[in-house]
């Protein structure tokens, strides 16, 4: 119920609350537990989390970037051995991360409801912080990648469908990100 209620504080910052283990096998399907680190942006109540330790991503190898202190507080304790950044998504440094570099980002993020801004200092900073042929997943319930076109281009990535995952309320896709 926890992530009900910080939903329902505040719908426009936790638009993923509803994510059910179709969509959290989904989007850590193609993860590749030897390749290195794994970033997770947003785990809220660690739903991603969990798939990511199911697929054998070791729990040493997690970085979760968490803004909300009582979720960040939760994560710790449920995680112990994983990296937890209660800070913005967008704000991740190399410093932060202590030496990780990440193979794969999974986002938890609704970058639907974020401004055009903030979506673009979110992937150049994930980015930034990963390998040079990191994969970035993100899921939404959306039609359609929710980095819109242009922004993409600016940045210098590409994005592919992966997933849609019907039996998920609501229906949602699953995307990968990459640079060209």
């Amino acid at each position: 119920m926890l992530g009900l209620g910080r939903f329902v504080a505040n719908p426009r910052r936790f638009g993923g609350f509803v994510s059910g283990p179709a969509l959290a096998t989904a989007i850590t399907a193609a993860i590749d537990p030897a390749a290195g680190p794994v970033l997770e942006l947003g785990p809220g109540t660690g739903v991603f989390t969990r798939a990511l330790l199911a697929r054998g991503v070791a729990e040493t190898d997690l970085v979760l970037v968490e803004l909300d202190p009582m979720l960040a507080g939760r994560l710790r304790s449920a995680f112990p051995q994983a990296l937890v950044l209660c800070c913005k998504a967008g704000s991740i440094t190399p410093d932060l991360l202590e030496g990780r570099r990440p193979a794969a980002v999974v986002s938890g993020l609704p970058l639907l409801n974020f401004p055009a801004d903030e979506v673009e200092r979110i992937l150049a900073a994930a980015f930034a912080v990963s390998t040079p042929d990191a994969e970035f997943y993100q899921f939404t319930y959306g039609p359609r990648c929710p980095v819109r076109d242009h922004l993409k281009a600016r940045l210098g990535l590409i994005a592919r469908r992966t997933a849609r995952v019907w039996r998920n309320v609501p229906p949602a896709s699953v995307y990968c990100i990459t640079r060209r």
